[in-house]
């Protein structure tokens, strides 16, 4: 596979400021999970957090659903960290949808939070509106794309929601092409993908996706593709041990004149270099 050609997978904590990305959900449980990290992780950073939520669920209702997975979400609210928002910028029913003036309310609101002292926003948008009447989904996919450049520009972090159970796989498909990043599904996950000489990883290795690590390590090295040539670790939030382990004793076991590079960020670093990574001649650990 060509991971040059979709967006790259992303545990929700590892979005950077002006990063756009589509979360398809099929989870409710999984999908407030995630919301509550996004959440903590833009209060923690002092961010001004936004919800655009469908018009059926209440301020009240997202608060303590935010609240149950440990956000301050009440405290948010009452400082105005946290703003709840049920109507849908840029769409009525009349006017039907004009993306002009949705990218239009996210310049304006990330210029009004600049001035209240919040370094940036983040958001989270609930996209079953586009169901509605009057939403031609060739602008919409037009629109996705747009707003990359421009949430990259006003350091505006977003994850546009959209259900798997409600829309076809055919818009779920062009709608994920249209933005840079995909959000993992859940919280514990792990995504490996290999492809032109490189292996990477996103989300999370540790017990809950053991079997996934070691399956994807069997297909990049025994697979049909080819050794790689490349680890990319620098989206992966977490590795434990065990994995660490692993994936050493794995590149431990290549041909000598195998010479291959890991990147990955200086915590996974250390614990690789823990789990001997040094002591493998075939292996150089690149910081990043």
């Amino acid at each position: 596979m060509d991971r040059g050609t979709g967006p790259r997978a992303v545990s929700v904590d590892r979005m950077a400021s002006g990063d756009h990305a589509c979360l398809g959900f099929d989870d409710e449980a999984a999908r407030w999970e995630i919301r509550a990290a996004f959440a903590e992780i833009g209060l923690s950073r002092g961010e001004l957090v936004m919800f655009f939520t469908d018009p059926r669920t209440s301020v009240e209702e997202t608060v303590n659903h935010l609240a149950g997975l440990g956000v301050p979400a009440g405290r948010a609210l009452v400082r105005g960290s946290l703003v709840v928002v049920n109507d849908i910028p840029g769409y009525d029913l009349d006017a039907g949808f004009e993306p002009e003036a949705r990218v239009a309310t996210w310049v304006e609101a990330t210029e009004d939070a600049h001035r209240l002292g919040f370094p940036g926003i983040r958001a989270v948008g609930d996209m079953s509106w586009v169901l509605r009447p009057g939403v031609d989904h060739d602008r919409l996919i037009d629109y996705e794309a747009a707003l990359t450049p421009v949430f990259a520009g006003i350091g505006f972090t977003a994850i546009c929601e959209y259900d798997l159970r409600r829309f076809t796989p055919e818009l779920i498909g062009r709608v994920s092409a249209a933005h840079p990043a995909s959000v993992l599904q859940s919280l514990d996950a792990l995504r490996v993908e290999h492809g032109d000489g490189i292996l990477w990883m996103s989300g999370d290795a540790d017990l809950a996706t053991r079997a996934e690590f070691e399956f994807g390590l069997r297909e990049a090295f025994d697979g049909s593709a080819g050794t790689p040539r490349i680890i990319d670790l620098t989206e992966l939030s977490f590795i434990d041990a065990h994995c660490a382990a692993t994936l050493v004793h794995r590149v431990a076991s290549l041909d000598p004149a195998v010479r291959l590079v890991l990147r990955c960020p200086p915590l996974h670093a250390r614990t690789l270099r823990l789990c001997g990574a040094t002591e493998v001649p075939q292996l150089f650990v690149v910081e990043a």
